[in-house]
């Protein structure tokens, strides 16, 4: 475990913290609203419906938080090429499985 239990029990909670924001906005989404907050998911996937993108992030949200819980060592780190995300980034957004490299591809 790279991770002592302090930061490990901060990043598990703003992971669950995401997944809510994450499932709230996709039970909006399904019953008919645009809430505001979804235009800034949905310019990262052009093409793809609202539920489609929000799924596919609570996917990704969902991997981190199970890898975490594991103590897994790929959690923090990029899915491309392995390198250490750093505290800063896992800080400011603990959902991320990709560095600032791979990020856009």
């Amino acid at each position: 475990m790279r991770f002592d239990p302090d930061v490990v029990a901060r990043l598990r909670r703003d992971l669950m913290r995401r997944g809510l924001t994450l499932a709230t906005l996709l039970s909006q989404v399904l019953a008919g609203k645009r809430p505001p907050e979804l235009a800034a998911l949905l310019a990262r996937r052009p093409g793809m419906r609202p539920e489609e993108v929000l799924r596919l992030a609570l996917d990704q949200v969902e991997a981190r938080r199970k890898l975490l819980d594991r103590g897994d060592d790929r959690y923090g780190r990029c899915d491309a090429c392995g390198v250490d995300l750093g505290a800063t980034a896992l800080g400011d957004m603990p959902w991320a499985d990709r560095c600032q490299r791979h990020a856009a591809v």
